[in-house]
């Protein structure tokens, strides 16, 4: 087959300046419309500090999918009455909630990918990020966690 010159002009273009891929965004992510929502207000974010390489894409997900994890148990915290302690009604005798442990362990997790990408108080002051703050007054899901309205 013959190309033309536009077509192998094209063809080398390709190969010198491939698509920037500035975020990568998994599809797992983009399928969680919580963890969609933290990937596309925190990654920019990142990015316009210049902190951000398409590399850090598989950890950034996990970041967000954590938090996503952690809004969800919250809330069914919140939902169910926030109860700290269950009771076994066959049995007569109580235990702690089970979701307090999850919560705990997607907290935790939170807390150590957000601290690599400059999302904590203490990290911002080595990386220029977003205060994490704006994400619990008022920002990104600032309405879930000001409790039942009232």
């Amino acid at each position: 087959m013959e190309h033309t010159n536009d077509q192998q002009s094209d063809k080398e273009n390709d190969q010198t300046n491939p698509p920037a891929a500035t975020n990568l965004k998994p599809e797992a992510i983009t399928n969680d419309p919580l963890a969609d929502a933290v990937w596309d207000h925190y990654q920019p974010v990142i990015d316009a500090a210049g902190k951000w390489r398409p590399e850090y894409s598989p950890v950034f997900a996990m970041l967000c999918d954590a938090f996503a994890r952690w809004m969800e148990v919250t809330e069914k915290i919140r939902t169910d009455g926030g109860k700290l302690i269950l009771l076994n009604p066959k049995r007569g005798t109580s235990y702690r909630n089970p979701l307090l442990d999850v919560q705990a362990q997607k907290s935790n997790e939170v807390h150590r990918l957000a601290t690599a990408f400059g999302l904590t108080p203490i990290a911002d002051a080595k990386i220029k990020a977003a205060p994490i703050d704006g994400l619990f007054k008022g920002g990104l899901f600032g309405h879930l966690l000001a409790g039942p309205p009232g």
